[in-house]
Formats: C-alpha cells, sequence, structure tokens
C-alpha cells in the first residue's frame, strides 16, 4: 500500500509540472501564433478591384 501511494505521488507531481511547462510554452507561443495567423490571412486575402 505505500508504494501504491507513493506512485499516486510521483504521478501527481508530474502532472502538475507538465501542466505549468505547457502553460508557460502555450503563453509564450501566443505572440507567434497571432503573426502567423495574420501572415496567413494576408497571403490569402481575396483581391477586390
Amino acid at each position: 500500500m505505500p508504494e501504491t501511494f507513493e506512485l499516486l505521488l510521483w504521478c501527481a507531481a508530474l502532472a502538475t509540472w507538465l501542466m505549468l511547462l505547457f502553460a508557460i510554452v502555450s503563453e509564450a507561443l501566443k505572440p507567434l501564433s497571432k503573426s502567423i495567423r495574420r501572415l496567413i490571412e494576408e497571403a490569402f486575402k481575396v483581391k477586390v478591384k
């Protein structure tokens, strides 16, 4: 039973660190994704005369 509890704690700690890592990475990539989206919109914008 104690090793099961220890394994559960390790999994919870790993999940916490992964959530923090993904939150930091997603915040860092937001400006990049906005600029890429803007470039795609400009590239495929229909030119109306």
